[in-house]
């Protein structure tokens, strides 16, 4: 570590203290008594998301919203939810509706915000995914870790859905993850996260499977990609999905530049589409314009038209209980996403993965599927890509059948994200 970033994990770790900790004490001591008793079946639900600066903003947050609302709402149809952000809007979350969204994270102000907020309701949800080990920010772990902790001590569960924990989280996150009040329940969605999360930050943990296993297909057909699907079946062509994005490619943009790594990656489609008849179904799984996917994904269809490959479609769906759908109806999706590979697997459609961040070995873990089913980012600048695609298409029944009957198992484990310990 860097003097430089010795001062700057001092300095969230300080702000934080003042900003959350230091008024969450106050507010608990002036008032520690906890709101009125929990209802036999608890119904109001507060959520923290994985953005609050914009928690509808990717569809892999919308998929994990979905399932644990779309399960709270099964238990009991009087169940409603409220979520955490930076500024009151709402978001519509499907079969849910409108979900309103409450500014209670910014500064001093949002802490106080919070503490009005969460007692108001019966319990808490954190969506844990890949936020946790503070790769995107470690100030936010910090005034998780003391929104879960304040909660519970007013007597109200606290529950972090299933997460990921690569191999160096951050100094201030492991610092503020070490301070849990041991009635949090924290949920890891696979057994290497988990390994690596009790060693590294010595609180227990349970295993789980991410909760986004538990969204519900949509029932409404996506009419125009469904029939392409279709006539490419009638043509004699298996339909992929692809999807890339330039936080996966990440290394592979730094070494080659974008423009080549596309060239590249067209080549390796076209000559895998030419070789097993394949046909390419484009799907971006997060729309914001810095994601990359819809940027990336556009110009790898043009570049395949212009090299005279005919067989792909750029299909784009703003709700992921839709694209569930549409990945149950492809033969193998290879994806640089997380919660679209969790979409594929779902449905029962194999995959082969992109890596980064450490978060593909413990998924692929759950069903029993072979690791060579994965790439880097560095490797799709090579022959190993088309390779891959090919091992993965001619294995693809076999891996279907280790999904399905995984699958049952999986989906028992995602349930556990439901489960709330009360203090």
């Amino acid at each position: 570590m860097t003097l430089k970033q010795f001062f700057v994990d001092q300095a969230i770790i300080v702000r934080n203290f003042l900003q959350v900790t230091q008024p969450l004490r106050q507010l608990h001591a002036s008032n520690p008594r906890p709101p009125a008793p929990e209802p036999a079946t608890p119904t109001h639900f507060l959520i923290i998301p994985g953005d609050a600066s914009n928690p509808s903003g990717s569809l892999g947050d919308m998929a994990m919203f979905t399932a644990l609302m779309q399960s709270l709402r099964a238990r009991n149809a009087a169940s409603t939810f409220t979520i955490i952000g930076m500024r009151n809007h709402s978001i519509t979350v499907p079969g849910i509706g409108e979900v309103p969204v409450v500014a209670a994270w910014l500064g001093r102000a949002g802490t106080i915000a919070f503490d009005k907020m969460v007692r108001q309701h019966h319990a808490l949800f954190v969506m844990g995914a890949d936020i946790l080990d503070g790769k995107y920010g470690a100030a936010l772990v910090q005034r998780i870790v003391d929104y879960c902790n304040h909660s519970v001590r007013l007597g109200i569960p606290a529950t972090t859905l299933g997460f990921s924990f690569n191999r160096q989280p951050r100094r201030p996150t492991i610092h503020a993850l070490a301070r849990l009040h041991p009635m949090v329940t924290v949920n890891v969605r696979d057994q290497p996260s988990l390994d690596r999360f009790t060693r590294i930050v010595g609180i227990p943990a349970r295993l789980c499977a991410d909760s986004a296993f538990l969204m519900l297909a949509a029932t409404e057909s996506e009419s125009e990609a469904e029939a392409w699907i279709a006539s490419m079946r009638q043509s004699g062509r298996t339909p992929i999905g692809v999807n890339l994005n330039a936080h996966a490619l990440a290394p592979a943009i730094a070494q080659a530049g974008m423009g080549a790594l596309i060239k590249h990656i067209a080549t390796q489609l076209q000559r895998a589409g030419e070789q097993k008849s394949l046909a390419f179904m484009l799907l971006p799984h997060d729309l914001k314009p810095q994601s990359g996917d819809v940027a990336i994904l556009q110009e790898l269809g043009k570049t395949l038209q212009q090299n005279g490959f005919a067989h792909v479609r750029y299909t784009q769906v703003d709700q992921p209980d839709k694209i569930k759908r549409i990945a149950g109806l492809l033969d193998l999706i290879i994806t640089g996403r997380m919660h679209l590979a969790i979409a594929a697997l779902g449905s029962g459609t194999p995959i082969l993965s992109i890596t980064y961040q450490d978060k593909f070995e413990g998924l692929y873990q759950h069903f029993g599927l072979s690791l060579e089913h994965t790439i880097s980012p560095q490797q799709c600048l090579s022959e190993e890509f088309l390779a891959s695609i090919k091992l993965a298409y001619e294995q693809r029944q076999d891996n279907r059948e280790r999904i399905r009957t995984s699958l049952p198992t999986v989906k028992a484990l995602a349930l556990r994200n439901l489960d709330l310990a009360h203090p």
